[in-house]
């Protein structure tokens, strides 16, 4: 069995235009490969305090001295594409589809903090319409986890079966019904999604990909206008669920349903979830499903004697 590739350590993070641009020139081939273990890592990494300003503003943040609970993600994004244009990953980056994020913060971080950031990707999973894999996210402060993600992103590849028709409708008929009946009680709150705010998320996160910017640089890869950022959606969630979003141990889950064309007018609705914490979804006024998650409080990582370990 051949061994994994060495990791990468990277004094600081890749600008991301440039590794967008690299994934643009990039050539893999069209049939499935294996996926090794690739890993990245930044020692020390500060937030940038103009970028920090930036992402309060697009995504609805006060100035309390802590890194929003999304953040994070945001400073681990260009090793993200690091990894998944590494020349042994077997897929082309452009293409590639953000299905579902999962993150763990188990304390808050304070906004000065200089973190350590480990990335990887390892192996991925058959589904019905191409691959899926995780990008794992570690952060770490003073040697203790504080803060980690799972990134699920999806390949589609030519020869994937669809499903019977009637199948998948009664199927989504069935999940839609469950979700109504869970939101039916909440009070919905709706929002302008103004056309440059790809533009303005882009600023703030260093994520210049062409889909977000503009109509006309987003139509080549068929969309009819520009689309919002996913995290971006999953920020302005957490800022509008204000102190739910601001204990200090939390986990955040969100599924990516549909794109969010820009401009557009949306519907944000939370509600008491009956396993408990807060559920909550964006949809277009016509009722297209966006984003739906969950936010939940956690426990801090402990060994079996109840201290905090330290990070890896």
């Amino acid at each position: 069995m051949s061994s994994s590739p060495p990791a990468l350590e990277l004094a600081e993070p890749p600008p991301l235009p440039v590794e967008l641009l690299r994934a643009a020139v990039a050539r893999r081939p069209a049939r499935p490969g294996e996926v090794p273990r690739l890993e990245v890592r930044v020692r020390q990494l500060p937030p940038d305090p103009r970028r920090l300003a930036l992402y309060r503003e697009v995504c609805g943040f006060p100035e309390d001295g802590h890194l929003p609970l999304a953040y994070p993600q945001v400073l681990a994004a260009p090793l993200h594409l690091a990894l998944l244009n590494r020349p042994e990953f077997p897929y082309r980056l452009l293409g590639m589809i953000h299905v579902r994020n999962h993150i763990r913060q188990y304390r808050r971080l304070e906004e000065g903090a200089t973190l350590s950031v480990l990335a990887w990707v390892e192996g991925q999973r058959e589904v019905r319409l191409g691959r899926e894999l995780d990008l794992h996210t570690r952060v770490e402060a003073e040697g203790v986890l504080v803060w980690e993600a799972v990134t699920t992103m999806l390949r589609r590849l030519p020869g994937n079966e669809e499903r019977p028709r009637e199948e998948r409708s009664a199927e989504a008929k069935a999940a839609l019904a469950q979700e109504e009946e869970l939101f039916a009680s909440s009070r919905p709150a709706r929002w302008s999604v103004p056309e440059d705010t790809g533009r303005r998320y882009a600023r703030a996160s260093g994520d210049y990909n062409p889909i977000h910017l503009y109509g006309l640089t987003a139509r080549p890869f068929g969309f009819p206008r520009a689309i919002a950022h996913g995290m971006w959606t999953v920020g302005r969630c957490v800022a509008e669920m204000g102190e739910a979003a601001e204990a200090p141990s939390l986990t955040l889950t969100s599924e990516f349903r549909r794109p969010l064309l820009l401009p557009s007018k949306v519907v944000f609705q939370t509600v008491k979830a009956p396993s408990g914490g807060v559920a909550y979804r964006v949809r277009s006024e016509d009722g297209q499903p966006h984003v739906m998650g969950l936010l939940t409080t956690s426990s801090s990582p402990a060994t079996e004697d109840g201290r905090e370990r330290p990070g890896a």
